[in-house]
């Protein structure tokens, strides 16, 4: 199973928001970091056939074939979480899986089995016949997440999946995605690094809309070595560090205030860190 992107390109007037990507996705989880407007939902949309493909857009192939000419086939292989979706008010969640099935053509006795085991995955059980009107925007997340795994689908595409969740729930709906893994294609496109750290194969890096870094977490904190350091400060030199730094979180220490800081050019006064250099300062160097 291999799903390839071929030069993928996408413009939106005089804004192109992907220009040329090429990767290769085997079964597995894709973590793919952005800022906003970076181009992973341009991408995902892409590949799921939202939007339409540019011209000289290049290319999607699924086995080697353009998911185009694939078509349906091609669509029943995905689950799709998009960031947001609009919802009957007065659908309950068993309803909307209900109606979302039936969109997708599942059919037979194992789709209600299959609902409330999601419905109970997801930790809506208590909650599967209430009015999805009256939902938090975390429980609205996990009935998107519920959908996008209906059918089973061999490419999971989720965009965004924990936002609104609290510790425990994306914690739970991470190890459970985690478990997904060993026969699916799922690409988990989102901003928060803490959420792909732990379970992520590869790692890919879009920034305005371009490809500019890739490979396993550990290759990603690897790149940066020797480029993340911290510098004991006040409150008051935090702004002027801001300036000339990619800087990340305070933290408290024995003599004070420690300011992480990650730049090809540390500054002479910073202690290098290399034992503790995780994702978020990978995500830094590039965004920060």
């Amino acid at each position: 199973m291999e799903l390839e992107l071929v030069n993928l390109k996408k413009t939106y007037g005089m804004i192109q928001a992907l220009k040329g990507i090429n990767y290769r996705f085997e079964k597995g989880i894709y973590g793919i970091l952005g800022a906003n407007g970076a181009g992973k939902s341009t991408m995902i949309n892409l590949i799921t056939d939202n939007i339409s493909r540019d011209k000289d857009g290049g290319e999607i192939l699924y086995n080697g074939k353009d998911i185009l000419k694939l078509g349906k086939e091609f669509r029943k292989l995905i689950g799709y979480m998009p960031q947001q979706q609009g919802f009957y008010e007065d659908f309950s969640p068993k309803t909307f899986l209900s109606y979302m099935a039936e969109v997708k053509g599942l059919k037979g006795k194992n789709v209600k089995n299959q609902i409330d085991e999601l419905l109970d995955i997801v930790n809506l059980k208590n909650v599967a016949n209430k009015r999805i009107g009256g939902f938090s925007g975390g429980m609205r997340q996990r009935v998107l997440l519920a959908q996008a795994l209906l059918g089973n689908p061999k490419i999971l595409i989720l965009d965004e999946p924990t936002a609104g969740l609290d510790p425990k729930e994306r914690i739970g709906i991470r190890n459970y995605i985690a478990e997904l893994s060993n026969d699916k294609i799922i690409l988990f496109a989102t901003h928060v690094v803490s959420d792909i750290e732990c379970i992520a194969d590869k790692v890919i890096i879009i920034k305005n809309g371009e490809l500019i870094a890739q490979g396993t977490p550990m290759q990603m904190i690897e790149s940066v070595s020797g480029k993340v350091g911290e510098i004991n400060c006040s409150l008051e030199d935090v702004a002027q560090l801001q300036g000339k730094y990619s800087v990340g979180n305070l933290r408290q220490r024995k003599n004070g205030l420690g300011l992480r800081i990650v730049s090809d050019k540390l500054p002479k006064e910073a202690h290098i860190i290399e034992d503790s250099i995780d994702l978020e300062d990978v995500y830094l160097y590039y965004f920060g």
